[in-house]
């Protein structure tokens, strides 16, 4: 093996050893529990992190997706919703809404594992609110005209109260 070949198979190890562990350091920071469902080639899990604390800290919301056999023109979109109870009528008040996808980025027909993090920071006078936290998984096929849905699905979190500082 010649001296060329010998630096570039070492630096080829060089770039997949620091990959590796790369890979490992986002498996570490995010890890996935047991999917909430599964339905086909479709699988959903997320969990929340704390419900917030007023001008502090906000509630975090973590999802996971996967999609199997996604092919090029699939894509995915969860919508992360916040909603507070006013104390006085008990009804729920959507407060805060983002919608993210992968159509049209680089991610769209990823069949693996898609990580997805959302934060809520409550606003001033939610402390002693309640506060619930939906998302929305949904799984599309890009269509002309309009694209068709394969799977929807809603995982609402139980409300916990807001703090103050």
């Amino acid at each position: 093996m010649t001296g060329r070949r010998r630096r570039r198979l070492g630096v080829c190890v060089m770039w997949a050893g620091l990959l590796a562990l790369t890979a490992a350091d986002v498996a570490v920071a995010d890890p996935i529990g047991p999917w909430s469902g599964r339905s086909g080639p479709f699988s959903w899990e997320a969990h929340r992190v704390g419900c917030g604390v007023v001008d502090r800290s906000p509630s975090t919301i973590r999802a996971h997706t996967r999609w199997k056999s996604s092919p090029a023109n699939g894509y995915v979109r969860l919508i992360f919703v916040r909603q507070v109870q006013d104390g006085e009528s008990d009804e729920w008040a959507t407060v805060q809404r983002q919608r993210r996808s992968t159509k049209n980025t680089g991610l769209q027909g990823a069949r693996g594992v898609i990580h997805w993090t959302q934060w809520f920071f409550p606003f001033a006078g939610e402390a002693g609110l309640k506060s619930r936290q939906t998302v929305v998984f949904a799984w599309f096929r890009d269509r002309p005209g309009a694209d068709r849905l394969e799977l929807r699905r809603e995982h609402r979190f139980r409300p916990c109260v807001v703090r103050g500082r």
